[in-house]
């Protein structure tokens, strides 16, 4: 099963774009992805509310193919936000959370302290577009969180910090890299499968922010195992996530 762990639904006036969930499964289809991990642009920029709730409405039109991250846009507003985590988690049947770190907002603050216990409650894992040091930051406060580093830590731009994030996955066993990245970096996957095992490797697109065949032959075209690709490709966030087949 091949699952794509990185995938943006919704609209976005920020990043100009407009998705739904019937065009990001024609791209699955197309790339010969099972399922899709998705993150409603909205919640993560704009009204967790509003967002998530139409991330849901998506997930009930293709409950096959489409697994939701519950998002944030802020992860500032306390209770409401835990509450809204609840909702997602109780009502939607979502699987894990997706947050937003920029220059300007940091994630590393303790408000986002009781997001990620209560993730652990969850069983959720963590899916952040940050930096390695923002995650030494979050995981070192609650070390049972399962935390992705979007973009093998490249933050803002994802350019992917990946040097330093696998530094710092090799000092966390809840740390894991996903591979999405606005470069394509000759030898990453490979250093990181040496440095860290293939069970700490999550592959992504940033679909449609990012062109998912150049994502795809990342991992397809690497001197890696086809046991080791598998993992990548979907078994590693299967497991995360529990995912059915």
């Amino acid at each position: 099963m091949i699952i794509d762990a990185h995938v943006h639904i919704g609209k976005s006036a920020r990043l100009q774009i407009s998705v739904n969930g019937e065009f990001l499964v024609s791209v699955a289809d197309e790339m010969g992805f099972d399922k899709i991990c998705c993150t409603d642009l909205t919640a993560l920029f704009y009204d967790m509310h509003e967002g998530n709730q139409r991330l849901y409405e998506e997930m009930c039109r293709f409950p096959d193919r489409i697994v939701g991250y519950a998002s944030l846009h802020s992860t500032r507003y306390g209770p409401e936000a835990l509450d809204n985590l609840k909702r997602c988690h109780e009502v939607y049947g979502m699987k894990g959370l997706k947050i937003y770190s920029t220059p300007e907002a940091s994630i590393a603050e303790p408000w986002t302290i009781p997001i990620l216990e209560k993730c652990v409650d969850f069983d959720w894992p963590v899916l952040a577009h940050t930096t390695p040091a923002e995650c030494e930051y979050l995981v070192t406060r609650v070390p049972e969180c399962k935390f992705m580093m979007a973009h093998a830590g490249g933050q803002p731009f994802a350019f992917g910090d990946w040097n330093r994030a696998i530094m710092m996955a090799q000092r966390f066993e809840n740390l894991y890299l996903e591979t999405a990245s606005s470069t394509l970096d000759s030898g990453f996957v490979e250093h990181a499968v040496a440095a860290l095992g293939p069970q700490k490797i999550i592959f992504g697109t940033d679909t449609p922010l990012l062109d998912p065949f150049a994502q795809l032959t990342k991992i397809t075209e690497t001197r890696i195992t086809k046991e080791e690709r598998a993992l990548i490709m979907g078994g590693n966030i299967r497991r995360l996530m529990r995912i059915a087949a």
